[in-house]
């Protein structure tokens, strides 16, 4: 058996793996959206899915941006603000 190199220098001591929390959050929120308020919870998780994309993320960041946008698909509330914007934009009122 190799013998484990032990040190009592903190300089040699390694930082404890830091926990996805902002992905784990992310994806909360989607399945908070999909199952909820999508109007409240969706657009959390889209913002907390760039913010953990950015930190390093990716796997969670992912798995967030894509159960929001299942959120947003089954939002019937969202579908209305987006539908009624580009109704908006067609009749040239924006």
């Amino acid at each position: 058996m190799d013998r484990l190199p032990l040190s009592l220098d903190p300089a040699a001591r390694q930082p404890p793996a830091s926990k996805p929390v902002i992905g784990w959050l992310a994806v909360g929120c989607a399945v908070l959206g999909i199952l909820t308020h999508g109007y409240v919870f969706v657009p959390i998780a889209i913002v907390l899915s760039v913010v953990s994309l950015v930190v390093g993320q990716a796997g969670w960041a992912f798995a967030g941006l894509f159960l929001s946008v299942i959120g947003f698909l089954t939002s019937p509330v969202l579908l209305t603000l987006v539908g009624l914007g580009a109704l908006a934009a067609y009749l040239g009122m924006i």
